[in-house]
């Protein structure tokens, strides 16, 4: 990657452009050049293609493209792959950069609507066929506090972009519950998890160019463990290589034995019903679940299978001190504490029982879980409220929170002409009035404003011509008098 300073001053990295003296991971130095040589994805690839042909035929109704799936697939790297095909620069805004409103003006908003010098030099305007691509990375987690203003800036970007821009989300559903405005402005292509003969295939080809030997069983098993994760598999090909000659079956051992397939409730099964301690810890260290929500699900079941008043309280003895190590782990980063808690939620709870249980039990989703994950969408809409009023009123969130929002939301439930200046003043979306209504998103009440808003929005301009036409007339009859 290289970086070059464009004439808005404005420090810029180029992907085509590749450094010769810090060493390369496979996942780079594979890294396709063409869109056609990315791994899988063939409709993707060609929905793709399609709408860059456009852009170099004029521009498209569609000015930006949301490419939508699971982190490996090869999202990013169909981007960047396309802007070599296509013969574009292309400048990427990953997740590590800061993404509020200001950054994202300063680094993507004007290079969307600027002409801008390239990586070698030269200096074609956009009028005249020049183009960009604009890559921004993990575009579904920009809406932390931090990122305050960065999705509406991206919106605005958008609809005045002179050049193709890409957005990049893990989880397209969750970026159009926070903000259905910017999904429609864009295309969706969906990225699908890639076949495991197509992943074979890299590898292979890898290992050739590497000159490093195989067996292809082992080449089969890294495909497998991937699930479709193409990154996932190149890493994992990378590491059994380094200092072996030959990768055989054999090796995977050394990449550890988490199991992605491994199902929560058969490891619920064996912690609650066996009495074998090594046998527990096994199953929780292998199973791709992270402690807090583990120690949720045992939680939530062990009344469930522990039916002896003696054995319940044991068990949830020794869930209450593996939690006392999660909260010294999250509040003290004391990290060597892992072990404590996995030990104890696993083993500590397994052991406490007189006997091995046998039979079928009926285990259950956390409640907590289920409520948080029912509530994510109030509870982030909520979050954007209280971010825009804080900046109005250069207070901080919980403040807001605590002492102007429960007061706000009784005004703009009770008076209309506040409801109406609120609106437009913060530039609420229909969810975030809905929100502060406590009424559905399709209600009429909701309708009925912005309805309201547009009329008002027209007349503003009706009288704004009115008052432009007048002056231009008395500008007129005065220069007859002066005649």
């Amino acid at each position: 990657m290289s970086e070059f300073r464009n004439n808005n001053g404005t420090i810029e990295k180029v992907h085509n452009l590749k450094s010769k003296n810090k060493p390369l991971d496979w996942t780079e130095k594979y890294r396709p050049s063409r869109l056609d040589d990315v791994v899988g994805n063939r409709e993707a690839k060609i929905k793709l293609k399609k709408w860059a042909n456009k852009w170099a035929n004029g521009k498209p109704k569609k000015k930006a493209v949301i490419l939508a799936g699971k982190p490996g697939v090869g999202k990013t790297s169909s981007a960047l792959a396309l802007a070599q095909q296509m013969g574009w620069e292309s400048l990427e805004m990953n997740a590590s950069d800061e993404r509020n409103r200001d950054a994202i003006r300063d680094f993507v908003g004007r290079s969307a609507v600027d002409d801008t010098f390239s990586s070698t030099g030269d200096f074609t305007p956009y009028k005249k066929g020049s183009r960009k691509l604009l890559i921004l990375d993990e575009a579904d987690n920009i809406f932390g506090k931090e990122d305050y203003g960065g999705v509406r800036e991206i919106a605005k970007t958008i609809k005045k972009t002179e050049q193709p821009m890409v957005l990049v989300v893990n989880d397209y559903y969750d970026l159009r519950r926070r903000s259905s405005t910017l999904s429609n402005l864009c295309k969706k292509i969906d990225f699908e998890p890639v076949k495991k003969g197509e992943i074979i295939d890299l590898l292979n080809k890898i290992c050739l160019k590497e000159d490093k030997k195989f067996d292809i069983g082992a080449l089969k098993a890294i495909a497998e463990r991937s699930q479709g994760d193409v990154r996932s598999a190149v890493r994992d090909l990378e590491s059994l290589a380094a200092g072996r000659d030959k990768i055989t079956r054999d090796d995977l051992d050394a990449l550890g034995t988490r199991n992605r397939e491994a199902d929560i409730f058969p490891s619920l099964k064996t912690i609650l019903q066996g009495k074998d301690p090594l046998e527990a810890k096994r199953v929780l260290r292998e199973l791709d679940e992270q402690p807090g929500h583990m120690l949720l699900w045992i939680d939530e079941n062990l009344p469930r299978e522990y039916k002896n008043d003696v054995e319940l309280a044991m068990g949830y003895d020794k869930l209450s001190r593996a939690d006392v190590y999660l909260g010294r782990i999250f509040s003290k980063q004391y990290y060597r504490f892992w072990s404590y808690s996995n030990q104890l939620m696993s083993a500590g709870v397994s052991v406490v029982k007189h006997r091995k249980h046998t039979g079928w039990t009926r285990y259950a989703f956390p409640t907590w879980l289920r409520k948080m994950s029912d509530s994510k969408a109030k509870r982030g809409t909520k979050k954007t409220i209280s971010s825009k009023i804080a900046d109005e009123n250069h207070a901080t969130t919980d403040r807001v929170n605590s002492e102007i929002l429960p007061y706000f939301k009784i005004l703009f439930k009770n008076d209309t002409g506040f409801r109406e200046k609120m609106v437009d003043k913060l530039d609420l979306d229909k969810s975030e009035t809905a929100f502060l209504l406590d009424t559905k998103i399709n209600s009429q009440v909701v309708k009925e404003l912005y309805e309201n808003e547009k009329k008002i929005e027209k007349s503003s301009k009706k009288k704004k011509k009115e008052n432009k036409d007048k002056k231009k007339e008395k500008e007129s009859q005065k220069s007859l008098l002066e005649f």
